[in-house]
């Protein structure tokens, strides 16, 4: 019989195309979740898989996954609503965020949010911005922050603040390769913001589907060369501390610098404003079009945008 759990199941089979991970993300044993999906497919009178490693969608588990994602996020939005008629301040709130950006910005907005909503879980999902986004519509997230514009046209935002990529570059390495010139190396740089003095210095940057590789990409882009890049990270804090300590030339966000308090940088450490729009972005929320949004996702993006100054 069709049922919400059964579709939750077979979703997340989706996901993993293996029933053991999939049955262990589920906290069930994978014999009850193969009954499960047998029994789907013996209603359904398809095929949804073709057993083997990994499994595949067959053309009619592709189907039926667009109406079981359909019918899920329709639940999800109907519940939201519910729970708003029958209490504003119960319920629970999917947000999704960068990993640092979270770091920052969540113990200075959540603290506020719980002293009114008491009552709300909060379920925190943090990763790259294009695995957010992807989470975004695949309805696993409720609300996401991230950089905007976003493309999905089935997406709405709303802008939150403004953020500056800088660049940062030890003295040592500077000193590597540009010798007695490296003053003004840095003047050239913090003079036309581009990184075009800096094409023959090693480089660290995020994996592609980064915020911050988007900018990079940018500005080497515009720069016209190709970087030799010795360290590619999902974390930029692990970039950070290599090009602390001279390994390469990185890019961060002005606003984790502000906000953080707790970063010892050395003296000679130099971080080079970038007056461009290419260093420049604007962040917002983000949810989807076609789904309810919750009292207690709208009085979040209200409390965040009153109490987060840029």
């Amino acid at each position: 019989m069709l049922n919400l759990l059964n579709m939750r199941y077979f979703i997340e089979t989706t996901e993993t195309l293996n029933f053991t991970k999939a049955a262990k993300n589920l906290n069930i044993s994978q014999q009850a979740l193969s009954t499960h999906i047998a029994a789907l497919e013996r209603e359904l009178g398809s095929e949804l898989f073709m057993r083997g490693v990994p499994l595949v969608l067959t053309q009619a588990g592709l189907l039926f996954k667009s109406y079981a994602q359909k019918f899920l996020n329709e639940y999800s939005s109907m519940m939201h609503e519910m729970n708003d008629i029958k209490d504003e301040r119960r319920g629970t709130l999917s947000l999704g965020i960068a990993h640092t950006r979270g770091r920052i910005l969540l113990p200075e907005i959540l603290p506020l949010f719980q002293r009114v909503f008491p009552k709300v879980d909060i379920k925190i999902t943090e990763g790259r911005n294009d695995e957010m986004q992807k989470a975004l519509l695949e309805g696993k997230l409720e609300l996401l922050i991230c950089k905007l514009p976003i493309m999905a046209v089935n997406v709405k935002s709303e802008f939150f603040y403004q953020e500056e990529a800088v660049l940062m570059v030890s003295d040592e390495l500077l000193e590597k390769y540009f010798g007695a010139q490296k003053g003004t190396v840095v003047k050239e740089i913090e003079r036309t913001a581009g990184v075009g003095p800096l094409e023959k210095l090693p480089f660290l940057l995020p994996h592609r589907g980064d915020l911050m590789r988007v900018v990079a990409d940018e500005l080497i882009g515009q720069a016209g060369f190709i970087p030799n890049i010795i360290v590619e990270s999902e974390n930029i804090e692990t970039l950070l501390e290599m090009s602390i300590r001279g390994l390469g030339v990185t890019f961060y966000p002005k606003m984790f610098i502000d906000y953080s308090g707790f970063i010892n940088f050395p003296e000679t450490f130099h971080i080079i404003p970038l007056d461009t729009p290419a260093a420049s972005y604007a962040m917002g929320f983000c949810c989807p079009k076609d789904r309810y949004l919750s009292f207690a996702a709208r009085e979040f993006i209200r409390i965040a945008k009153e109490n987060i100054h840029l």
